[in-house]
């Protein structure tokens, strides 16, 4: 789940790729004037990831464990590694 303060511009903006296009967070709600985080917002959202009747909670927790399994697998480091590889071998040649 995705809960990021409002520090940086790059944070907002990759949660808010985390939750909305990649759906594996929710957004918690900030207030209009102050723009901070409630104790009752960051509640509601934790609510709903954990709840096992909310689909918003179950599409969260199987796009997060997706894209958790992805991200630790060896395939994609090596894939990495070997494209980044191939392509200075490409700039010598």
């Amino acid at each position: 789940m995705v809960l990021m303060p409002q520090l940086d511009s790059d944070q907002i903006i990759n949660a808010k790729i985390m939750g909305r296009e990649l759906k594996v967070g929710v957004e918690v709600k900030k207030g209009e004037e102050d723009g901070l985080f409630s104790k009752e917002s960051v509640c509601e959202a934790v609510k709903i990831v954990m709840d096992d009747e909310n689909e918003t909670g179950r599409e969260v927790r199987t796009n997060h464990e997706k894209l958790r399994n992805l991200l630790l697998s060896h395939e994609l480091e090596s894939s990495c590694v070997d494209g980044f590889c191939e392509k200075l071998q490409e700039l010598v040649r």
